[in-house]
């Protein structure tokens, strides 16, 4: 794998081993709580990282590092106008000693902006493994308003967020879902869904609501109130792989096997057409595909689909 080489880059490789272990002391006047193993530790980055291996070698499970941007501006903290060389050999050991926290399923983030963003990557690929980057993450940090509205050059309005994995083979991250509005598209309902394909009945989502409670729409209204939503919702939730949208496909942008399902339903309009697929099914006396609701059913049927135009 390539590297970068610049000025001093030996040095910079050995920095790691040579930095001091220093004794962490504590200060009670500044701390709260008794028996916390969480530390706010004041000193230099290198040495208080040094100073953790002994606790905390390969059991980190995330570091988040706010390397300087190196923005050419001097701020009362540090630094952040410091020769590109010297900020290299600066990162380098850090990134050395901050996988050496990690343990086996950590994950490395790094904060940074476009300054430096490239040679990051670049050293931060060897350090951790190229195969263990998993992403490179842009998210919005400004907005083109005060002094940059009238800038007559580009605007810069965003950072960097780079991923990395100790260990991509033993990285498995939470899934985080968000929250979003029922998609109302989704308004049929298969009545029997553990029947085989070929008799599978569809009516509407708000007939077999009604069907489940005994409640007309009305009286469901009356019932629940502005809570009739939630109530929807809830149900459309315990009943997610019996939900289906119908929607007529493209004959022209489906695939050569969907093309020749769609030309079976053609000429058997009455019957339902089975295919294995991981996203959607296809159903429908008046044609079309069948999304469900769960993304991992796994079968494709078709029943009189049209070609659309």
């Amino acid at each position: 794998m390539p590297w970068l080489e610049w000025n001093e880059r030996n040095k910079a490789l050995t920095e790691a081993a040579k930095a001091p272990y220093r004794l962490m002391i504590p200060n009670k006047s500044m701390s709260y709580g008794e028996d916390s193993e969480n530390m706010l530790i004041e000193g230099d980055n290198l040495e208080a990282l040094k100073a953790l291996l002994p606790y905390y070698a390969g059991k980190v499970k995330c570091v988040y590092g706010d390397p300087p941007f190196n923005t050419k501006q001097a701020f009362k903290d540090f630094d952040d106008n410091v020769e590109h060389s010297i900020w290299l050999s600066m990162i380098y050991p850090a990134l050395t000693l901050q996988r050496e926290l990690l343990s086996e399923d950590g994950t490395l983030f790094l904060h940074i902006d476009d300054n430096e963003l490239g040679y990051l990557i670049a050293i931060a690929d060897e350090v951790m493994g190229r195969k263990n980057r998993i992403a490179i993450v842009t998210f919005k940090q400004g907005a083109a308003t005060g002094h940059k509205s009238i800038n007559p050059g580009m605007v810069n309005t965003t950072n960097f967020l780079l991923v990395y994995s100790k260990n991509k083979s033993q990285w498995k991250p939470n899934r985080l879902f968000t929250g979003r509005e029922r998609d109302k598209r989704y308004g049929k309902f298969l009545t029997n869904p553990n029947e085989s394909h070929e008799k599978w009945k569809f009516t509407t989502l708000s007939a077999a609501i009604s069907n489940t409670t005994g409640m007309k729409t009305a009286e469901l209204k009356k019932e629940y109130g502005e809570g009739l939503e939630n109530f929807i919702n809830d149900f459309v939730i315990s009943h997610a792989n019996q939900v289906a949208q119908f929607v007529r496909p493209d004959y022209n942008s489906v695939s050569a096997d969907a093309q020749q399902m769609i030309d079976q339903s053609l000429n058997d309009p009455n019957k339902i057409f089975r295919r294995a697929c991981p996203r959607f099914c296809v159903t429908g006396s008046q044609a079309g595909h069948c999304r469900q609701t769960r993304r991992d059913h796994e079968s494709t049927q078709t029943r009189g689909a049209r070609r659309a135009a």
